[in-house]
């Protein structure tokens, strides 16, 4: 029997990057036991930002809370018409290839709503830097072919990290009422991103392509160029070739655990 494969845009984007990265995280299944701290700020601040569409309250101590009060107040997101929270879809590309993902949002009129957290300033090198962004491409083409007509615009919106750092003697309230104050309209953004037809197109034959070589591997290898421009939180296992050298790793209870379902 031949195995389907089912593709979220960060299973693409690690496969990519590293296919030996793709097997540690969705083959092995492993992950870090202790997620980084950037992660879980970024996590939060999405879950913030989720109340605020929802018309609820949301927690608004901490960095999260403060990255999600300059949302609520500079960006228009009240005009947008946000019909769907967290939409989760899986959508057949061939019978043997799914693409499954989780939307941040949806308006009304079908348009997708993905929100961003970035180290560096929300410049022009940055927005430029969305035009390469595979998971739009990605989310486009499944609601292309889901909705059965062209989805070719999507929004992005990017809130920048504090840089500014506790000072010595500064007590965690004071910090936290700085980066308040720290806030302001370039500190946060929604941008617009269109894919044409032919470029939707042309990212189904990406996806068709990559996920035959995937179903087809057996052997992942590393991409050590990847690691020294980025860094990589799976280092130790790699650099020992060794699977049981875990330390530090758990099992994933699902290979998608950002997903409610099970695919």
């Amino acid at each position: 029997m031949t195995r389907r494969i089912n593709l979220s845009a960060t299973m693409l984007r690690a496969y990519k990057s590293c296919p030996r990265l793709y097997e540690l995280q969705y083959v092995e299944g492993l992950k870090p036991a202790k997620p980084a701290e950037y992660l879980k700020t970024g996590q939060d601040y999405h879950s913030c930002v989720e109340e605020i569409l929802k018309g609820e309250k949301y927690e608004a101590d901490g960095i999260a809370g403060s990255m999600a009060a300059s949302f609520e107040k500079f960006l228009p997101w009240r005009e947008w018409g946000v019909k769907e929270i967290e939409r989760e879809f899986d959508c057949k590309l061939t019978p043997f290839c799914h693409m499954v993902g989780k939307i941040d949002a949806v308006c009304k009129d079908g348009t997708p709503i993905e929100h961003k957290t970035s180290s560096s300033a929300i410049d022009e090198k940055y927005i430029n830097s969305l035009a390469w962004d595979d998971q739009v491409s990605f989310y486009l083409l499944a609601l292309t072919l889901l909705t059965g007509k062209p989805v070719t615009r999507a929004i992005y919106t990017v809130c920048q990290k504090p840089t500014i750092r506790q000072k010595q003697n500064e007590t965690p309230e004071g910090y936290l009422e700085r980066v308040k104050e720290w806030y302001y309209e370039t500190k946060i953004a929604a941008v617009s991103v269109v894919r044409s037809v032919d470029e939707l197109k042309e990212t189904e034959g990406e996806i068709r392509d990559m996920a035959s070589e995937i179903r087809r591997r057996r052997h992942f290898y590393r991409n050590p160029s990847n690691c020294k421009i980025m860094g990589c939180q799976f280092a130790p296992i790699c650099l020992n070739y060794d699977p049981e050298i875990t330390s530090g790793f758990v099992k994933k209870e699902r290979m998608r655990e950002e997903l409610s379902c099970v695919f």
